[in-house]
């Protein structure tokens, strides 16, 4: 089988799709023999990396019209060959170059670009749920419309959680839509937690307005506590203002900003994370919360999307109220150190959950089956 896979983010950029894309290349590439080319968006410098893959990267630095019309070309002139493409990202610019092209298409939707680029430009302030039902004006209607004839055009919808499902369902498409968990893989060992007096506490993420970066900063800012250690693993737009943030706290030299790191440095400081950190307004079921769960770390995060059942009853983690605020988050971080045995309790029943239902091996054969079925029936 011949694939081509379409993604908005690849290595070394953090992401869920820049995590997910790889290994379920990998899969498909080493375990089934699938030939496999990813195209994605990339920063300049990182144009000519060498990857483990057939990688096509362009520059999203272009102009923004004319980055738009070279992927669309890309995607036709890759995706000749193909048996099928699995859009990751770059959805519209797919869907396009599909009308030509006339390939079977499986897409997974890992949240709303259009209220994601929103409300990261400040343009509106409604929480994903509202944003769906509001009336705006003709650029974000106009948007709406073409993100639903773009998710309409695809064979097969694969959303990672219930809230996703049930969004794409709202939205009109009720027949194709599969919903497959993320997995990851589990490590054996767990990591070093509260082995001594330092507290490191961690997140992973794009750095954008919606993960609400600020206020975790502001918080640690405010606890002024020598021993507690913020690590902020990732990039994006904001990461010059939160770093000038960070500067103006008495206790700027515990607010590390690592940026983007290989997985093997990401996971080494997962193992010697004493906390797990996401404030975000809004989370489909976020890869990096999975990986932390997955080391034992206890996980501190808000009721979004799928983050509400991974924690349960707060028997597997920490949940912030909503909307998110430092003093919450202080409070918490509080409470999380001054309980260590209940929280490394909780951070163990974490991993056991995820052990259970979100293991890598079952995502990506419930993904092989996908692709196969869509394929059988293709050729009937």
């Amino acid at each position: 089988m011949r694939v081509l896979i379409t993604a908005g983010i690849f290595p070394p950029d953090i992401g869920g799709p820049a995590t997910f894309v790889p290994k379920i290349a990998n899969y498909f590439q080493d375990e089934l023999n699938y030939e496999i080319e990813i195209l994605t968006l990339s920063d300049r410098k990182n144009l000519n990396i060498n990857d483990d893959f057939s990688v096509k990267r362009i520059n999203r630095s272009l102009p923004i019209i004319y980055r738009w019309l070279k992927t669309i070309f890309t995607i036709y002139k890759l995706g000749g060959n193909k048996d099928l493409i699995f859009v990751n990202g770059l959805g519209t610019e797919t869907t396009i170059a599909n009308i030509f092209l006339k390939k079977k298409i499986i897409r997974k939707i890992v949240g709303d670009p259009v209220w994601e680029r929103a409300y990261n430009k400040s343009k509106i302030s409604e929480n994903f749920d509202d944003f769906q039902v509001r009336n705006y004006g003709l650029s974000i209607s106009l948007q709406k419309k073409v993100r639903n004839f773009s998710i309409k055009k695809s064979d097969i919808v694969i959303t990672p959680s219930q809230h996703l499902k049930d969004f794409i369902i709202n939205l009109g498409f009720k027949n194709k839509i599969k919903r497959i968990n993320n997995g990851v893989n589990i490590p054996k060992e767990n990591g070093k937690i509260f082995t001594n007096d330092q507290i490191n506490i961690t997140i992973v993420s794009r750095l954008v307005t919606h993960k609400n970066i600020e206020k975790i900063i502001g918080a640690i800012s405010d606890l002024n506590n020598p021993l507690i250690k913020l690590n902020i693993i990732g990039d994006g737009p904001e990461q010059n203002q939160l770093h000038s943030i960070s500067l103006g706290s008495d206790n700027k030299e515990n607010i590390i900003f690592h940026g983007k790191l290989n997985r093997d440095d990401i996971n080494n400081i997962l193992l010697n994370s004493d906390i797990y950190i996401q404030a975000s307004n809004y989370e489909g079921l976020p890869h990096s919360l999975l990986e932390a769960m997955s080391y034992g770390i206890p996980v501190l995060c808000t009721p979004v999307g799928e983050c509400k059942e991974l924690l349960g009853n707060e028997d597997r983690g920490y949940l912030l109220n909503l909307p998110v605020s430092k003093e919450n988050i202080k409070s918490k971080i509080t409470e999380i150190v001054s309980e260590k045995n209940i929280a490394t309790i909780k951070g163990q029943e974490g991993k056991d959950f995820v052990s259970e239902k979100y293991n890598l091996a079952n995502t990506l054969n419930l993904y092989k089956n996908l692709f196969i079925k869509l394929l059988e029936e293709e050729n009937k």
